[in-house]
């Protein structure tokens, strides 16, 4: 009886100022039930310890490599990374952001029975707070409705797709400062191809910036971007206010595989509702 061959994956990271968070998520790759994958971070020259933390990963992480950008700008960074993959799968994901530990089994085991080239999962708040469920619950079905209604949003947190997929809409537009993975979602649409969800809490969902900027305001600025993309197709290049980097932002604990689970029931029922 043959084995098939494990699906490969090139993990991308952009990093800028992200000592803080980037040592969760590296931990979680660390622990990965699965571990067909290497490791790129592309750092856009990090004036912390960002770096340090990357490297301190060497030996729990051994196919690992840290990158250079020259440009603070996520979308160039994610190119960088993306040039340099050795695997088919590229996974965009977010410094601030944490994988759960069978997201690589549960993702293989999706992709051995779907035939897709873009695909994101569904994903939790990181913390335990009403609040911050309900915010992430509207997320989780505002890209629902995106796939639904032919404008996919292809989120920035979590973004996996074909490398031959990648190179065929040319990746990411460096000309877009906030808004990159919007056009990035749109223009696999518009090439033919069309973003997946896999309907499975996969990965946290870091709610910094909505703790720093507050809820309302993070909100309206939303909003306003998903009417542009409704209506034109199109998202802003620029967003006045929208800075980029770790730093900024205050550490939370992550939320408990238990609420994750019961997290996940709810979405479910509201999207079997939903759909």
């Amino acid at each position: 009886m043959n084995r098939q061959k494990p699906i490969l994956y090139s993990v991308i990271i952009p990093t800028l100022n992200e000592e803080r968070y980037i040592g969760a998520l590296l931990r979680s790759l660390a622990e990965q039930t699965e571990k067909h994958f290497e490791v790129i971070v592309v750092d856009a020259h990090s004036k912390d310890g960002t770096r340090d933390v990357v490297a301190s990963f060497g030996t729990k992480l051994p196919s690992l490599q840290i990158l250079k950008s020259e440009k603070r700008l996520i979308a160039e960074q994610r190119n960088i990374g993306a040039a340099s993959a050795r695997y088919d799968w590229l996974v965009f994901v977010d410094a601030d952001s944490v994988l759960l530990p069978y997201f690589f089994e549960r993702l293989s085991l999706y992709l051995a029975h779907h035939r897709v080239a873009a695909l994101t999962t569904w994903f939790s708040p990181d913390s335990e707070i009403r609040k911050d469920a309900l915010l992430t619950l509207f997320a989780n079905v505002t890209i629902e409705s995106s796939v639904m209604l032919s404008r996919p949003l292809a989120p920035g947190p979590l973004t996996i797709v074909t490398k031959a997929a990648h190179t065929k809409i040319g990746g990411y537009d460096g000309g877009y400062r906030n808004g990159e993975d919007v056009d990035y979602g749109r223009r696999l649409f518009d090439r033919g191809i069309p973003l997946h969800v896999l309907r499975e809490t996969l990965y946290i969902w870091s709610l910094r910036r909505f703790r720093r900027e507050g809820t309302l305001r993070m909100l309206e600025r939303f909003s306003v971007t998903a009417l542009l993309v409704l209506v034109t197709k199109k998202p802003q290049r620029y967003i006045s206010g929208y800075d980029l980097g770790g730093a900024l932002y205050s550490l939370k604990k992550s939320s408990r595989l238990s609420f994750i689970r019961k997290y996940e029931r709810r979405l479910r029922k509201l999207m079997k509702e939903f759909v």
